[in-house]
């Protein structure tokens, strides 16, 4: 029953309710709300006892089932944990995560604004910033660099104070980003050393090519 559930198949939910013994566990709501089954999860609510976690409405604000996550909030009293808006800022959606910063009370960490860099919504990371008091990592920046996305880098290093690490370089680089290696290299250039250059050495993930370009955005290692 938790596979059907999870999958989506309420007439499948229904008659081995009916018709067999085993029933379900709190995965059936939880997996159904984090997959946007709707009509599944106000099954289970009105014909099963078994209840549901946390994980229901995070899941279901994971997966950007807004419906879900205002049914949840409204029937059930399980709640939600701060990965519910974590996790939506990860995906971009700014959508859920306004609504839970207005209808619910556990937060966000970190962990949040830093996935909105990686998400790369240069909107949902200015929200953050002004709306929220949680604040972000260097993952943030590093994040950023990764997808190559420059209004979010630079949004960051002018107005916030976490900065980046020698990861973010190493990812400039290895990304084919050599306009944001050579700033972060003029900017940061603690983070962009002989060590970061002998870390893509060690990893083997840089090329012979690609460590050219990394003394070449950094002249001075």
């Amino acid at each position: 029953m938790d596979w059907a559930a999870a999958s989506g198949h309420l007439n499948v939910v229904a008659w081995l309710s009916s018709n067999r013994t085993e029933g379900c566990t709190t995965n059936a709501i939880d997996d159904a709300s984090a997959n946007g089954h709707l009509e599944v999860v106000k099954w289970l609510h009105l014909y099963r006892s078994e209840g549901c976690t946390p994980s229901a409405l995070d899941g279901a604000a994971a997966g950007g089932h807004l419906p879900v996550v205002v049914w949840l909030h409204t029937n059930r009293a399980e709640g939600a944990t701060t990965a519910a808006m974590d996790l939506a800022a990860r995906r971009g959606n700014i959508t859920i995560v306004r609504w839970l910063h207005t209808h619910r009370n556990e937060g966000c960490t970190t962990a949040a604004m830093d996935g909105a860099a990686f998400s790369g919504s240069l909107k949902l990371v200015k929200w953050f910033h002004h709306h929220r008091v949680e604040g972000c990592t260097v993952e943030a920046m590093d994040n950023a660099i990764q997808s190559g996305r420059t209004s979010i880098v630079l949004f960051h290093h002018n107005n916030r104070s976490e900065g980046c690490s020698a990861r973010g370089f190493m990812h400039a680089v290895s990304g084919g980003y050599l306009h944001l290696a050579r700033w972060l290299s003029q900017q940061y250039p603690e983070m962009c050393t002989s060590h970061t250059v002998d870390l893509g050495r060690v990893r083997r993930s840089w090329t012979p090519e690609i460590i050219n370009a990394a003394f070449a955005a950094r002249p001075s290692i």
